[in-house]
Parts: structure tokens; C-alpha cells; sequence
């Protein structure tokens, strides 16, 4: 085998929408193509083996390819695959191989659920060998006289053991140009024939989510789908992200469809169940981008508010694996990520292949464990997601069959790379978040992968307890990419949100008991952190937040006259505080002013229980006058909020001892003046003779 096969994300078409499944009677309409496929795959064994060598395949033509009477439909099956750009070659066109056989009929016929073509082939390893018989239980066994295919190899000689591609194609009768066509692949199984540890592990991470930014009836509907399916196929161990919104959902506002499928989910991942369920966070996060925007208290309050809705869904998450394939992280980014890894509590991690330097000395997929070091000395026991095996969820979503029968031949092909290595290898693989699931491509995918010889799906737990690293002759180290740390959320909005959540955080430490109002407030400041938002959103959803914060604040005023006099130097000023908030909420009154004191205390704490809360002010004015401003606040106890703020105009018209004592002097001043001038004028006068 050659160099890895990171070629076959070249045939992927992205699907760009947000990750939902549907149920399996609305896959067409969940997932509708601009025209319907001229030749879709329909179904075909999973694998063949010696005591079992009979391979099924069927084909559905559309309605586009033209009147059923005009088309013929016919197969090719070709030699083995030896590396993986032929591997990429033979998914994406017409197989480069040495044909095995050719032009073998796919007779078409009419049915109710349209047009469609079935056959069945014995596969054989040599012109030598001899077909079992079918015993009572061999149902899927060809009749006589189907097609036989010889894979041109001889048991004990070498392995017969490999994935071999097979062309489907359809022709209008006369032309050897085909309408359409695909490639799909018989994977063979010589049992006995592999050493070492046997079939390669591969975690399967099957995301649960939420479409757009909140629970609605088309989640809830395509979920409890994909929930059935897993619940049918229990016996598949994988890996289950569901977010914490959709298990609240579920119960809440399911019904009783909900309630059920609560309750499968449940069974899955509760002991016996096989299935793990990761703890979640609120919405999807991004460890280092929130702790190097500043915002790792944040991280904390995701996950603890993610918990709760599990829990409050009877699922119980476990803690200690974090996936974080959706963020972009290099080597500037790895203290952050330690830092975050720590607050979630997580020694394992599961990042994108993509974000890691090269690694590796032999031509073999890397398929093992490995230490990820990070900032600080801190090293965490990592794999890669499989970005290439992750592009075949989207390589073709209008035959969702066929992409989920490539990935599981490519997951064969992985295996049969060299089945003699002694220790397990591994492979994980999860949807992009543009992937729109199928029951199709589930059913097929894990149909694929149950009691499958050579493929094994584990759990994320038990993948790291399974797949050790540093055997095979791969590196037990491998490092994050260099370059710059990816720019997270942009700085003012930062600075906005952690004055949000000191804002809400100020105010409910003021309010008795945990109202509903704040937990749906400090939601929607937790759903601005979604790291799949774009500015538009992230911004929409900070001005949804401050309206109604806003709103929240103004249940609670002041009620004060406009104006208050005073006929004496000291006199109360008449306060009223207004509340229509539905809880008891405690707060501090302020009077500030420097034209009056405030013997007994300018500060008030009150406790407001009605709609009126009624107080008074002792207050000593300086001097007299009219409109003098006195400044009420109303704060939260920590003072960090300001909930209300207004001015009241005291008119003063007492006269204070200083000033009349003040005017006496002046005018005692004012008549000495006057009696020593009047005296010196009359000194100056002649006298009359």
C-alpha cells in the first residue's frame, strides 16, 4: 500500500444545511434533489464470505431516464483495490481496474414503487473453488443459474480478503454511452485469514441537534426518527452529542411520540445499553475561542446549564471526552484549549485531522491513539476525526444508499490495509455539521456495521481503552498545526456580552428563588456563544437579549412628586418605588445632593414585596431656594446595576439662623457705616458767624 488516502473528500458535495435526520417515511421530502436520480442504489450486501458468497444489489431508475422499454441496465465487477487513490479513482468514475466481469444483466422491472433492478452474484475466489450449498437458513442465496464473479486469488497462497469495485450503469438499448451510472464495492471476508488483533474499531459520533437557534416540531420529528432507528440497530455501540435543548424538547413538547423516544434514547445509553452520551454544552462551543476571548467563566455556565436540561430529560451524560471538530486550532491556540479542556473536566479529545501537522513514517492510514501536547506541559490523550471517511456523509446526497455503502467499503478498505498488525487500530468519524441525515443512510450504515467481521463500532471510551497509541509504527506524539490562534468572537461584542452577563448576573442576585424569566434571559446569552452563529445572528440574538433585559429592568421605577418644599430647614423627602416584577427583588435606595444632608443616612435597603413600597428620607437643607436637585438611585445590592434613576426639585423657603445672623451683621456694618459718615460731614462744616 501506498501513501494515505486523503483523496476521497474530492468527490464530496456539500450539503449546506444544519445537522437534522428524518423519519424513514419523509426521507425524499426531508432531503428533496432538483430532479429525481436516473440510477440510485437501493440495497446491497454489506459483505460477502467464503460460507456466504452470495452478493445482492439493487437498483431503482427514475423517471427522467425515459420509458423503462428503451433502458438497460448492466454491472462490471473489477479487480481489488491496492491504495487509496485507486480507492478515490474507482468512487468517483469508472473503476481504473482490471475488469473480473463484465456487462453482467441487471433486468429491469416495473413495480409499484417504480422501476427497479435486482441481481445476485456467487463470488468466488478461483474457477476452482465451489459454491456452498444454501442451507434453510441462507434466504439471501442466489438461485440457480445467477452470474458467478472469481476475485482471481487462491486461499493459502495470499489473502482473498479486500474490497472490490463494481460499476453500475444504464444505457438506452443501441448505445454503449452510459445515462448514468455509480460505484459501489463487494468487500470480502476470508475469515482466518487476518492476524494480530483483528477488525479495525471505529467510533461513530452521531450528533442529536437543534435546526436554527431554538426547539421546533420539524427537530422534534426528525429526531425521534433517527432515535427509532438507533433503538432498532441497539446493537451498534456509538456515540451519542444530543443537544440539551432537543431532550428538553422532547419531553416537554413532544407528546407522547417525544416521551417515547425519550425514553429509547435512554435505554441506549443506559447499562445494558451499549450507547455513550456526551455531556453537552447549551449550544455548540468553542473551548479556546471562549477562553482567549476572555469569556472562560462562560465555558462553565454552558456546560452546567447543558447538564441540567439532560438530566432534567432523565438522561444521564458522562464527562471526560470533549469533540471539537468544528473549530480551527493551531499551536497558538493550545494553552487556551488546556485551560478549557480543564474546566470541562475532559482527558480525552477528539479533534480534526485537519487541524494536526503531519505525522507518521508508513504508507498506512493513521488509525491510532496519541498524546496531544498543549500549553503549560499539559498532554491529553487524543484522536483524529477522519475528515476523508467524514466527506462520504455528503459526498452524494441524492443516493444516500450508495454514500453510506462507500463509507462502509472504505472503512473495509482501512482495515485491509495490513489486517496482520498486531495491535488495534481506529478509525472515528463524524457528519459535518452541513450534513442533512437520511434513514436511508443511517439504516444502511448501521445494517453495515452490525456483527460486520472486520469493521467493530465501539464507543468513544472504548475506543481510547482499545486503540493504544504509539504501536503500528506510528508516532505515540503528534502536535497541533502552526500558525496564528483563529480569531474567535470579535471583541466588542465580547466586552457586550460579559457586561450582558454581569448585567444578569447583578440583577438575579437581588431576586428571591430562580424565576423561570432570568433562566430564559441567561439562555439567550448563552445561545449568543454558538460558535456556528454569524455576526447577523450573534448580533440579532444580543439585541433580542438587551430588549428584553430591558424589559425586565422596567417592571421596577420610581414613583416620586416632581417637586417637594420645604417650609423648615429639615423635612422628609417622599420616595415610592413601583414593582411589577413577579418575585420579591431586593434593592438599595440612594438620595445624593449637595445642597442638603441626610442626618439618619442617605442609603435605604428595601425589599420590595408589593407594587408600592412607600419610604421617607430625612433630609437637612444648606440654604433656601427653588428647584434644588436632589438625585434618587435605585441599584442592586452589589451596586453593580442601576435598575432606576431620577431628580426631584426641593423648593426651600426657610430662613437658617447663619443667614439671618448674616443680614443683622450686614446691616449693623451697613448703619455704623452710615452714622461715622454722617459724623464726619457734619465735622467739616463751617460754622455760622
Amino acid at each position: 500500500m501506498s501513501k494515505r488516502w486523503a483523496i476521497l473528500a474530492l468527490c464530496t458535495l456539500a450539503a449546506p444545511s444544519l445537522l437534522m435526520a428524518v423519519p424513514p417515511g419523509a426521507v425524499a421530502a426531508a432531503a428533496p434533489s432538483a430532479t429525481v436520480p436516473a440510477l440510485t442504489l437501493v440495497s446491497q450486501s454489506p459483505w460477502v464470505t467464503p460460507t456466504q458468497p452470495w452478493f445482492s444489489l439493487g437498483v431503482g431508475i427514475g423517471s427522467s431516464a425515459g420509458p423503462v422499454s428503451d433502458l438497460h441496465a448492466s454491472l462490471t465487477i473489477y479487480s481489488r483495490v491496492e491504495d487509496p487513490s485507486q480507492l478515490e479513482q474507482a468512487t468517483s468514475s469508472t473503476p481504473d481496474k482490471t475488469p473480473l466481469e463484465r456487462g453482467i444483466d441487471l433486468p429491469l422491472q416495473s413495480t409499484a414503487a417504480g422501476v427497479t433492478a435486482k441481481t445476485c452474484i456467487t463470488v468466488l475466489p478461483n474457477p476452482g473453488t465451489t459454491a456452498p450449498t444454501p442451507g434453510p437458513s441462507d434466504t439471501d442465496a442466489c438461485t440457480l443459474g445467477s452470474p458467478t464473479v472469481y476475485l482471481d486469488c487462491t486461499f493459502g497462497a495470499e489473502t482473498c480478503g479486500d474490497v472490490y469495485p463494481v460499476s453500475v450503469s444504464l444505457f438506452r438499448r443501441g448505445t454503449s454511452t452510459a445515462i448514468s451510472r455509480f460505484s459501489t464495492f463487494i468487500t470480502y471476508v476470508q475469515p482466518g485469514a487476518e492476524g494480530g488483533d483483528g477488525s479495525l474499531r471505529v467510533g461513530w459520533i452521531e450528533p442529536l441537534a437543534m435546526s436554527g437557534s431554538g426547539p421546533t416540531a420539524a427537530s422534534r420529528l426528525t429526531s425521534e426518527s433517527i432515535i427509532e432507528l438507533l433503538a432498532d440497530h441497539h446493537d451498534v455501540p456509538l456515540t451519542l452529542a444530543v443537544d440539551p435543548r432537543l431532550a428538553t424538547s422532547l419531553v416537554a413538547a413532544g407528546g407522547k411520540a417525544g416521551r417515547r423516544a425519550r425514553n429509547q434514547l435512554n435505554n441506549l445509553v443506559s447499562a445494558p445499553g451499549l450507547d455513550q452520551l456526551l455531556a453537552q454544552p447549551y449550544v455548540p462551543i468553542s473551548l479556546a475561542g471562549l477562553t482567549g476571548d476572555g469569556l472562560g467563566g462562560e465555558i462553565s455556565t454552558q456546560m452546567e446549564r447543558g447538564e441540567t436540561l439532560l438530566r432534567s430529560a432523565g438522561l444521564h451524560p458522562t464527562s471526560g471526552t470533549w469533540v471539537d471538530t468544528g473549530t480551527p486550532l493551531t499551536s497558538s491556540s493550545s494553552d487556551n484549549l488546556a485551560q478549557g479542556l480543564k474546566t470541562v473536566r475532559a482527558n480525552h479529545l477528539v479533534v480534526s485531522d485537519a487541524d494536526l501537522a503531519p505525522a507518521g513514517t508508513t504508507s498506512l492510514t493513521f488509525a491510532q491513539t496519541f498524546s496531544l501536547p498543549l500549553g503549560h506541559a499539559t498532554h491529553v490523550d487524543a484522536v483524529a476525526a477522519n475528515s476523508e471517511l467524514d466527506a462520504r456523509f455528503t459526498a452524494n446526497t441524492s443516493d444516500p444508499v450508495l454514500s453510506a455503502n462507500q463509507l462502509l467499503a472504505a472503512l473495509a478498505f482501512i482495515h485491509f490495509e495490513n489486517p496482520f498488525e498486531m495491535e488495534p487500530r481506529g478509525v472515528v468519524i463524524e457528519p459535518p455539521p452541513s450534513w442533512r441525515p437520511s434513514a436511508p443512510f443511517i439504516s444502511t450504515l448501521l445494517n453495515g456495521l452490525s456483527s460486520n467481521p472486520v469493521v467493530q463500532a465501539v464507543t468513544l471510551d472504548q475506543f481510547f481503552a482499545q486503540v493504544p497509541g504509539g504501536v503500528n509504527s506510528e508516532p505515540s506524539t503528534r502536535h497541533l498545526q502552526s500558525g496564528p490562534a483563529v480569531k474567535g468572537i470579535p471583541a466588542a461584542t465580547v466586552a457586550r456580552i460579559a457586561q450582558d452577563r454581569d448585567r444578569l448576573g447583578s440583577f438575579a442576585s437581588a431576586v428571591e428563588g430562580h424565576p423561570s424569566g432570568l433562566t430564559t434571559l441567561s439562555d439567550l446569552l448563552l445561545t449568543t456563544e454558538n460558535q456556528r452563529f454569524s455576526p447577523t445572528q450573534r448580533a440579532g440574538a444580543l439585541g433580542t437579549f438587551a430588549t428584553r433585559f430591558d424589559a425586565l429592568i422596567g417592571t421596577i421605577t420610581l414613583a416620586t412628586e416632581r417637586t417637594v418644599t420645604f417650609t423648615s430647614r429639615k423635612a422628609p423627602i417622599p420616595i415610592t418605588v413601583l414593582s411589577s416584577a413577579p418575585y420579591p427583588v431586593t434593592v438599595v435606595l440612594t438620595l445624593s445632593s449637595d445642597k442638603f444632608t441626610f442626618p439618619n443616612g442617605s442609603t435605604r435597603t428595601l425589599h420590595l414585596k408589593r407594587p408600592t413600597t412607600p419610604v421617607r428620607i430625612q433630609a437637612r437643607s444648606r440654604t433656601s431656594g427653588d428647584r434644588l436637585p436632589v438625585t434618587v438611585t435605585l441599584r442592586t445590592p452589589d451596586g453593580d446595576l442601576v435598575i432606576a434613576k431620577t431628580t426631584v426639585a426641593v423648593h426651600s423657603t426657610s430662613i437658617s439662623l447663619v443667614g439671618i445672623a448674616l443680614t443683622v451683621l450686614a446691616g449693623l456694618v451697613l448703619l455704623f457705616w452710615w452714622g461715622r459718615t454722617w459724623v464726619r460731614s457734619r465735622r467739616r462744616r463751617p460754622r455760622q458767624t
